[in-house]
C-alpha cells in the first residue's frame, strides 16, 4: 500500500522502509524511538516525498534523530493529523 503505520515499535532496523516503492506516508504511533533503537540507515532508500507523521510530543525529537538516521531534507517530518 502507499501507507505504513507503526504503533508501538521500540525498534527501526537498517533500510526498513527500502523496499516500499510506493510508499507515501510513514505514521509512526510510537514514542519509544531513540537513537540507540533507530538503525543508522533506517531510512535508506525512501522516496523524496514521503511524508512521515509523529506524536505531536515527539515531532522536534524525531525530526533531529531522523536526520541523524540518514533521512533526506526534503523528506517531511509533521505532526499526527
Amino acid at each position: 500500500g502507499s501507507e505504513m503505520c507503526i504503533r508501538d515499535s521500540k525498534k527501526i532496523g537498517k533500510k526498513a522502509f527500502s523496499d516500499c516503492k510506493n510508499l507515501k506516508v510513514i505514521v509512526i504511533k510510537s514514542t519509544k524511538l531513540t537513537s540507540k533503537n533507530t538503525d543508522a540507515k533506517a531510512f535508506a532508500g525512501i522516496k523524496k516525498d514521503v511524508v512521515i507523521q509523529v506524536p505531536k510530543k515527539k515531532l522536534a525529537a524525531y525530526r533531529k534523530l531522523f536526520a541523524k538516521k540518514g533521512l533526506h531534507k526534503k523528506v517531511k517530518v509533521i505532526k499526527i493529523k
